[in-house]
């Protein structure tokens, strides 16, 4: 009986907000024995389009009928059409889903009121601090979380009779930089006595911004954050936020999927920490030395990670084929803390055989060539793509979690990478890294073998005509140089076959040129049929070929010839032909000493086959 399983959505799981919660999710599907999968996927506010797409195609790889549960953080993924997509897919699919943060009809709820901690933090300002002039930094409105603490700190501000102006306002985007520019929008002004950032990476950054600019916190200017992310504890001064209690949230999560009840909500406390920012100084729960050992724990782990990704992009630069690059994979998988690693790719073809773009989503099936499990590489042959995993290996006795991340360029859609029980995949904001490496890989692999065939093409054009796809004057004569060598070195001889086709003005004027193409072209494929690998055949000017190549006598040049005439008869005996196949034809032999100007073995041979078309008209005269 194969074990439950959980697909849990959510964006950027290394930040704080997500990682909290895929704990306590991991938490208790742990005490349950219960599989996780997390799809995820790391991409910038600012990403261009096309990049967004190909990372949140991870949202669409899921079959949610297949799960037992699903878990979503709608408000992380920050590309709509991929949020709305899977908001839909999900209910459509009538599994268990609980919505984390976002009220979603037909799933149940699990969540904070962000409003009534952004209005704590406010009115903490307001009555404990008696602050007036409170600015504030936005989050991402189009968020349900960004929209409710920026509505929670006007309402807080007008039920104070505090006025706000539309210079008190800065519209931020989560990260540190938009911290920084806020405080140098508001420098353009005149200060606040406080700024009220929406979240806890904007606070910090604008912290940053207002030391450089020479202000004090929290003597002259007192900053407040949200969310209590990791680095909030450790900044100086410490930062006044709110817990989410994330971790919490993460295991009712589960316990709802698993209850059988009818939809609900669940509201979790939140706990505002009065730090030293607003000018409070709560004591941290871990000492100081604690706090810096741990800081500076975290600190190596990250510089070793840096280091070994650094030496992966060096690694994977430059690869010309799968192969290689599962090759070089291997010692890096093995660093790694991953107890399995597959790369799971889309339909091969699709990817590197078109000249065009054509994997722009994921294929039906998909194909696993390199697989890490049990300390063991493997590889995987086709299977279908809803499964995720073979069945082989989802067929585990542990209970595990895997972290499924996308592998893209741009809008190409190359396939995922899944993870088992790695901690790496997780925490580390470096472990997108990881994806990218591979992809661009991936990307340089495609192009090399894009433009190994764009020579081809072109070296086959140079060298071949392109309606019969035989040796043009080109590439007969290029290629003539080697058979040349190997006629002299063996003291051999050398026959040309001169041949023009009989009657293709006539076809031409009559029927038309497409037809007479289409002469030209069947002659040609009984050449090809008829003359041996070894010889050269050369469309040498319209409607006249050569045959070129080696003998020890005239025979097998006659019988060349013959097996030509043959096979243009056996033609002309097909059905409903609009035309008749025939051709007149110049043979001569030559002494290795005497093939030197292949001109002139060409014009012997043509002057031979002149004749048997002078004969040929004279007979045809001498009938009528």
């Amino acid at each position: 009986m194969m074990r439950k399983r959980i697909a849990f959505l959510a964006g950027a799981i290394s930040f704080d907000n997500q990682s909290r919660v895929v704990d306590g999710v991991l938490k208790r599907a742990s005490e349950m024995g219960i599989d996780v999968y997390i799809f995820t996927c790391f991409v910038n506010y600012d990403e261009l389009e096309e990049n967004k797409i190909g990372a949140f195609r991870i949202m669409d790889l899921p079959d949610f009928s297949t799960f037992d549960g699903v878990i979503c953080m709608k408000n992380s993924i920050k590309y709509e059409p991929a949020a709305r997509s899977v908001v839909n897919r999900i209910i459509k699919s009538k599994v268990p889903a609980v919505s984390i943060d976002e009220k979603i009809n037909g799933m149940h709820y699990v969540g904070i009121s962000d409003y009534k901690s952004q209005k704590s933090i406010v009115e903490h300002l307001i009555n404990e601090h008696h602050l007036t002039k409170i600015n504030y930094v936005c989050g991402i409105l189009e968020g349900k979380e960004g929209a409710d603490r920026y509505r929670a700190y006007r309402d807080a501000m007008a039920e104070h009779g505090i006025p706000v102006c539309d210079d008190q306002i800065y519209y931020g985007n989560y990260n540190r930089e938009s911290g920084r520019k806020a405080v140098e929008f508001f420098a353009k002004t005149n200060m606040p006595q406080a700024i009220v950032f929406a979240n806890d990476a904007m606070a910090i950054g604008g912290t940053e911004r207002l030391r450089q600019y020479g202000y004090r916190v929290p003597e002259d200017i007192v900053i407040t954050g949200f969310d209590n992310d990791e680095l909030s504890e450790f900044c100086v001064p410490s930062l006044t936020t709110v817990d989410r209690r994330q971790q919490k949230i993460g295991e009712t999560a589960v316990d709802l999927l698993l209850a059988n009840e009818d939809e609900c909500e669940i509201e979790q406390e939140t706990q505002v920490l009065y730090r030293e920012s607003c000018g409070c100084n709560e004591q941290s729960e871990m000492k100081l030395t604690d706090l810096r050992i741990d800081y500076q724990n975290k600190c190596l782990i990250y510089e070793e990670a840096l280091d070994t990704l650094k030496s992966m992009q060096l690694d994977l630069t430059g690869l010309e084929s799968i192969d290689e690059l599962c090759g070089r994979l291997k010692k890096y998988v093995i660093k790694s803390d991953m107890k399995s690693f597959y790369l799971c790719l889309c339909d091969r073809k699709k990817l590197f055989e078109g000249d065009t773009l054509k994997c722009e989503s994921y294929t039906q099936n998909i194909n696993i060539p390199i697989a890490y499990h049990n300390e063991e590489f493997s590889s995987y042959n086709e299977f279908p793509t809803r499964d995720i995993l073979p069945e082989a290996v989802r067929n585990t006795d542990r209970q595990t979690f895997y972290v499924v991340t996308p592998i893209y360029y741009q809008k190409i859609c190359y396939g995922y990478c899944i993870s088992d029980g790695s901690t790496f995949a997780l925490k580390s904001e470096l472990s997108y890294l990881w994806t990218v490496n591979i992809a661009m890989a991936l990307e340089n692999i495609r192009k090399w073998k894009w433009i190994n065939r764009m020579n081809e093409k072109i070296s086959r054009m140079w060298k071949y005509d392109m309606l019969t796809q035989v040796l043009n004057r080109s590439g007969f004569f290029f290629c003539a140089e080697e058979l040349v060598k190997d006629i002299k070195s063996t003291d051999s001889m050398a026959f040309m076959i001169f041949l023009d086709i009989d009657g293709l003005k006539s076809v031409n004027d009559n029927q038309g040129h497409e037809v007479g193409d289409a002469f030209i072209a069947e002659i040609a494929d009984v050449l090809k049929r008829a003359v041996p690998k070894d010889c050269l055949i050369m469309r040498y000017g319209g409607d006249e070929f050569v045959v070129f190549g080696s003998c020890e006598n005239g025979d097998r040049m006659r019988a060349i010839v013959s097996r030509i005439k043959a096979m243009i008869a056996e033609a002309n005996e097909a059905p409903d032909r609009r035309y008749t196949l025939s051709a007149s034809f110049g043979c001569s032999v030559h002494d290795a000493a005497e093939i030197e100007n292949l001109n002139g073995l060409i014009e012997a041979a043509d002057k031979q086959m002149y004749q048997e078309k002078k004969a040929k008209k004279k007979k045809l005269s001498n009938n009528n």
